[in-house]
């Protein structure tokens, strides 16, 4: 059975309290002076078994108009609310800016209890005070709620009441449990033998024992030690429940209410918040930049609101708004909150976030049109603008929900169709914007075809001078995922480590062929001795003879040993031939047994012994060489 959490609101004397403790057999009035004043000071929590054997969680909060911070801090995690009105009293002041406050915060409703119907004077009292409240709550998510006639002191409608809750409880949505966990505090405290117990409402994922958290925004590591739900221990609180959570790595007095206990890496702390501010009927207009109170979550902080696209919101009016936040908070898309005037303060507005982590905003055509997007493309359009400000960095799958601001499963659920609608492209292991993968292509293929046109006798481009050119880090993952799509699709073709346009043709002008044949010629005579300056000198211009040398090598016919060392690759494959000959007859390979091997000079054998190393053709082991991995691998004829 899905967890769900019933909160109590209503005016201060109207009996909150004593109909939790009529309904559950528990106090919500933890604290002693609660007890002395018989006044509701701090947030209450207890459980209800209902019919059927469902439990569920209750908060109780309290009335007076002083204390609306401590009931906004429990309002948020609710999913049904108890508005409990007294009947012989009627709506009062803090009745109607609770109704205010759950219009925001309370989606789904709940039941209008007219309690201490043991007081009333008479029906056509009751009458009157329900046809009163049926105004009040008109256009309010607890319109056309069903109302019960109940005495907390007597006992009378109890038992419809707990009917009516069974009723509406079933169809309370179920909030994700299989995503990254996320509880906002609103409580902390000590418990001797324990330590260190926080309590909220779950509202996503799953809290387990021996989970590793953390807390934000500090980002503070903790290990829970514990879970309760409903004051008994279990194994995991799953979205939904109301948890008490014990922590270690951590004092009560590190933690605030409004802390939000978190997977790591799930959730990004914010500043900013682009949001649908809707302002209540009777509130006053609310000006471009002006300083509001914002509660979301658990907590409270100080905004600056800034109007996206006009000057001010009057009574009853929407808009487009970014919160400039005086101290960070943690949100995701779809979260609701409520703003309260700076001062006096009073109840004004509230909404629903659009992005929790947009750029700043100013009162532009523009950023109006930007925000409008958003609104209108939901957790789809942050994924896809998440994905693209990453750029070719791209983003790997599971930081796609953290970085959009958004759910774990509706994030999931855009980025699949993203995918497939081809927006998003998944190249490697990372995801890109298709523009960015679009782009990529394009640079690679123009800069092979500006080098093709400028170097007409290659027959392509090393890779990592492309890769320089085309992008400011040689490390960019998307360089090679694209060059690997480019070459699968047959539009590039690779060889030797040369890259080029797959309708390249070298051209070789009649002269640079003579130079190469020339050259060519000469490297195979002097077969394992690399030829002297003066006879590579009588084959023409050294430019000439340099190009022709490279040439040579992109063909696999000619092989750089060192700085001024280059060999045919038929006289490198002879030298191959000679040291896995020596080995095999366990003769040692020193730069003295080659040097005797091919009567050569000591600096020609060392050479050589080192450019086998680099192609895996010798391993050194001390002063030694033994066969490396590709040492039966022939260096020509190329392949």
């Amino acid at each position: 059975m899905r967890p769900v959490t019933i909160g109590t609101a209503g005016h201060i004397d109207h009996g909150k309290s004593a109909l939790v403790r009529a309904l559950t057999g528990t106090d919500p009035d933890r604290l002693a002076e609660e007890q002395r004043r018989g006044m509701t000071l701090d947030l209450g929590f207890a459980h209800l078994d209902l019919p059927g054997g469902r439990r569920v969680g209750i908060v109780d909060v309290p009335g007076h108009e002083a204390l609306v911070h401590n009931m906004l801090a429990g309002a948020g995690g609710i999913d049904l609310v108890m508005l409990v009105v007294a009947a012989d009293e009627g709506a009062m002041p803090q009745t109607r800016e609770h109704v205010d406050i759950l219009r925001f915060l309370c989606p789904h409703g709940g039941v209008v209890v007219l309690n201490k119907m043991d007081l009333a004077p008479d029906p056509e009292w009751v009458a009157a005070v329900e046809e009163e409240l049926a105004g009040l709550i008109a256009g309010t998510v607890l319109e056309g709620a069903p109302v019960v006639h109940v005495s907390a002191k007597t006992g009378e409608g109890l038992a419809d009441l707990v009917a009516v809750l069974a009723r509406l409880v079933e169809g309370v949505p179920e909030r994700p449990a299989d995503g990254p966990a996320r509880l906002p505090v609103d409580r902390s405290f000590t418990m001797q033998g324990f330590g260190t117990v926080v309590t909220g409402t779950v509202w996503g994922g799953c809290i387990r024992a021996g989970d590793t958290l953390v807390l934000l925004p500090s980002g503070r590591e903790v290990r829970v030690r514990g879970v309760q739900v409903h004051g008994e221990a279990v194994q995991e609180a799953a979205a939904g429940s109301r948890a008490a959570v014990n922590l270690a790595g951590i004092e009560k007095n590190e933690i605030s209410r409004g802390d939000v206990l978190a997977t790591p890496g799930a959730f990004r702390v914010t500043d900013r918040l682009d949001v649908r501010l809707r302002m209540l009927p009777r509130a006053p207009a609310l000006r471009h930049a002006a300083r509001l109170h914002v509660h979301i979550g658990a907590g409270e902080t100080i905004a600056r609101v800034a109007l996206i696209g006009r000057a001010a919101l009057g009574p009853g009016e929407e808009g487009l708004a970014q919160l400039r936040l005086e101290g960070p908070v943690v949100a995701v898309h779809g979260d609701r909150f409520v703003v309260r005037r700076y001062s006096p303060t009073s109840t004004v507005g509230g909404g629903i976030v659009l992005n929790p982590a947009p750029p700043q905003r100013r009162r532009r055509a523009r950023d109006a049109a930007e925000l409008d997007a958003v609104e209108q493309g939901g957790v789809a359009a942050l994924v896809v603008a998440a994905v693209a400000a990453r750029g070719r960095g791209g983003m790997l799958p599971a930081e796609v929900a953290a970085a959009a601001g958004a759910p774990e499963g509706a994030a999931r659920e855009a980025l699949t169709k993203a995918v497939a609608d081809g927006v998003v492209q998944n190249v490697g292991d990372r995801l890109y914007a298709a523009s960015v993968v679009g782009e990529a292509r394009r640079n690679i293929e123009e800069t092979l075809g500006t080098y093709h046109r400028a170097v007409q006798w290659r027959r392509g481009m090393p890779r990592e001078e492309l890769k320089s050119k085309v992008q400011a880090g040689a490390r960019d993952r998307l360089f090679d995922a694209v060059i690997s799509e480019l070459l699968a699709s047959g539009d590039l073709i690779e060889a030797r480590g040369l890259l080029a346009l797959a309708a390249h043709v070298p051209q070789v002008r009649e002269d640079e062929g003579r130079t190469r044949e020339a050259l060519l010629g000469l490297l195979e005579r002097r077969g394992t001795s690399p030829p002297l300056g003066e006879e590579i000198g009588r084959l023409g211009p050294p430019e000439a003879v340099d190009r022709a040398f490279q040439a040579l090598a992109d063909e696999g016919l000619v092989v750089q040993i060192a700085p001024d060392i280059r060999l045919a690759a038929s006289a490198a494959e002879r030298v191959r031939q000679a040291i896995v000959e020596m080995a095999r007859q366990g003769a040692a390979v020193t730069v003295g047994s080659l040097r005797d091997r091919l009567q050569t000079n000591r600096k020609h054998a060392l050479a050589l012994l080192e450019y086998m190393d680099s192609v895996r053709v010798t391993r050194r082991v001390g002063d030694q060489r033994v066969l490396g991995p590709l040492a039966e691998q022939p260096l020509w004829p190329p392949g």
